[in-house]
């Protein structure tokens, strides 16, 4: 999953504020903060994150990187 920032244009068009190269009539998740809690939901969003990257990188396969380098 990948988080981007966009504008809302109106009449059901989201501009991202970044080019990514994405198949066409692929379905995305749209979620629109409160203004009041757009840092709120910015760090539970990276915190979610950072737990799944955490259970990816912390298994017996790197630690054989660990002893390599």
């Amino acid at each position: 999953m990948k988080t981007l920032s966009g504008i809302y244009k109106g009449k059901r068009v989201v501009e991202l504020l970044e080019d990514i190269d994405l198949p066409e009539d692929i379905g995305v998740l749209v979620v629109i903060p409160e203004e009041d809690n757009e840092r709120e939901l910015r760090n539970q969003l990276q915190s979610a994150a950072e737990g799944v990257f955490a259970k990816l990188w912390d298994n017996k396969e790197d630690e054989a990187w660990n002893e390599y380098l």
